[in-house]
C-alpha cells in the first residue's frame, strides 16, 4: 500500500512539472513576417483593412457592399496571417493564406477589375501579403 500511495505521489509530482513547464510565454505586442510587421489588436487588424480597401477602391471601383467584403476578407487575411506567425512563423502556412487571397480576390471582381489591378503588381502584393 505505500508503494502505491509513493507511486502516485511522484505521478502527481512528475506531471505537475511538466505541465508547468508548457505553459506559454506571453506573446510579443509586434509580431514580425519575413515581409512586415502583422498588426496585433483587433484595432489594428481593422485599420490595416480599412487601408486595404481603399488601395483597392484606387484601383477599381467599389460598391458600398463591395468594401464591406473586402473588409471583412482583409480583417480575415491578417487573423490568418497573425495564426500562423503564432504556429511557429510557418512560411508554408502565410504562403497558403497569400494563395487563398488572391484566389479570392480574383473569383470575387471581373476581367476588367482584375486586369487593372495585374497591371499594378505593388498593389496586388501590397493586398494579398
Amino acid at each position: 500500500m505505500k508503494k502505491i500511495i509513493a507511486l502516485s505521489a511522484i505521478l502527481t509530482l512528475g506531471l505537475g512539472f511538466t505541465a508547468s513547464a508548457q505553459q506559454k510565454k506571453a506573446v510579443k505586442q509586434t509580431v514580425k513576417t519575413a515581409t512586415a510587421t502583422l498588426p496585433v489588436s483587433d484595432a489594428e487588424i481593422t485599420a490595416a483593412a480599412k487601408k486595404n480597401v481603399n488601395s483597392l477602391s484606387k484601383v477599381v471601383a467599389l460598391t458600398d457592399n463591395d468594401k464591406q467584403m473586402y473588409q471583412g476578407l482583409f480583417e480575415t487575411k491578417y487573423r490568418m496571417l497573425q495564426q500562423a506567425t503564432k504556429n511557429g512563423n510557418s512560411t508554408a502556412e502565410r504562403e497558403a493564406v497569400y494563395t487563398a487571397i488572391d484566389a479570392k480576390l480574383r473569383a470575387s471582381l471581373n476581367a476588367g477589375q482584375m486586369a487593372k489591378l495585374d497591371a499594378k503588381p505593388a498593389v496586388l502584393k501590397e493586398l494579398t501579403h
